[in-house]
């Protein structure tokens, strides 16, 4: 993971500004989890891995101003970036580490993650989704709103393709695009179909996929240990 450390500390000043460039669906992407957090009443914690500059604990912090958030990255200069956009509030916490291989930190009611999970392997992301099973409390939610593989390589081709011609002509400056096309090297993406049998997996008893345009989905589950569940 260093290599994804050292490139995304190095974008942290201008990550922010050129997400909605990078992200065709920006709004939807970001938004699409929030009628299920809302239904969390009794929600306190929330733990956001892989949080990089608190762009996704913004939107959840706009919803629920009174959760107490964790903020965990590998970049402590996304992290920086991430303690101004908070800066005043004293609901937050900040902790430089890295998910693929620390335990997660305490328990709490959801767990959120954005853009974060695709750089890890196959084998990687399974284990972790099993951490954020036993860091969630019961009645718990996981939400990872991330980037995946098509289900077949005509698709995945189509997908990445129409990010390429997107993104190239959305406006954004040269060297933020070659930056951002250097970054995708890092990704490891894997199809939704088989990250929605790894929560299962790991234990999550309702999984499925809450938003998805092209290779960009949102998806997650509740943590439900009075449920049986068939591992698949």
């Amino acid at each position: 993971m260093n290599d994804v450390k050292e490139q995304f500390s190095n974008v942290s000043k201008k990550y922010d500004s050129q997400r909605e460039y990078l992200i065709p669906c920006f709004k939807d992407f970001y938004t699409a989890c929030l009628p299920l957090v809302k239904s969390l009443t009794h929600a306190k914690k929330v733990l956001d891995i892989g949080a990089g500059t608190g762009l996704f604990t913004q939107f959840i912090y706009e919803l629920n101003p009174n959760l107490h958030f964790t903020l965990t990255d590998l970049s402590a200069q996304m992290l920086d970036v991430a303690r101004k956009r908070f800066d005043g509030a004293d609901n937050f916490e900040f902790l430089e580490c890295d998910f693929s291989k620390d335990a997660l930190p305490g328990k709490y009611d959801i767990i959120i993650s954005g853009l974060a999970i695709h750089h890890l392997g196959d084998a990687e992301k399974a284990k972790l989704y099993k951490n954020i099973y036993q860091a969630l409390n019961d009645g718990g939610l996981f939400i990872n709103a991330d980037q995946v593989a098509g289900k077949n390589l005509m698709f995945d081709s189509l997908y990445k393709y129409y990010w390429r011609e997107t993104v190239s002509n959305s406006g954004l400056d040269r060297e933020a695009l070659i930056q951002a096309f250097e970054r995708t090297k890092l990704d490891k993406l894997a199809p939704l179909e088989t990250q929605l049998k790894m929560l299962e997996k790991a234990g999550f008893n309702e999984v499925d996929c809450i938003y998805k345009n092209m290779n960009f989905a949102v998806f997650g589950g509740f943590k439900d240990e009075n449920v049986e569940t068939a591992v698949i």
